[in-house]
């Protein structure tokens, strides 16, 4: 048996992530670009193609910590800390609904929007996991 998993439990979870994904990658990518910026026309020699590249991979690891520790183990680390994890509606989880529940984690504006669901829902969902059919749950 299973409950509908608290928005605080939720929240913290995700706080747990990505103070992680920030400490292990977010952080030390950065930290190559050098970026220095201390007047208005420092930002006119800034390397954009490098900035983007960098920015473009950060984004990519972190989608993908969410993805593929949800897909393999249905929780991530913050998850597995708060003890919820994540549930399909149908009978088995699917990559096609991880990616499709994850898909706001790429922007924070987004997320925030698709976090406004779960006020709405009787089963908390982000309106991402109701799309995607999953829900977020803790053993009770």
């Amino acid at each position: 048996m299973y409950a509908f998993a608290p928005n605080l439990k939720r929240f913290a979870s995700f706080l747990v992530d990505i103070l992680i994904l920030n400490t292990i990658i977010t952080k030390p990518l950065t930290s190559l670009m050098e970026i220095n910026i201390e007047n208005i026309t420092d930002l006119f020699n800034l390397d954009l193609r490098s900035l983007f590249l960098t920015m473009s991979i950060i984004s990519i690891i972190n989608f993908s910590y969410w993805i593929i520790l949800e897909y393999k183990i249905k929780q991530t680390i913050g998850s597995l800390i708060f003890n919820i994890y994540i549930k399909s509606e149908t009978k088995t989880l699917t990559l096609s609904q991880i990616f499709i529940r994850n898909l706001t984690k790429l922007s924070l504006i987004l997320l925030m929007i698709d976090s406004i669901g779960i006020l709405f829902s009787k089963k908390r969902q982000r309106f991402t996991e109701k799309l995607s059919k999953t829900l977020t749950v803790q053993n009770g």
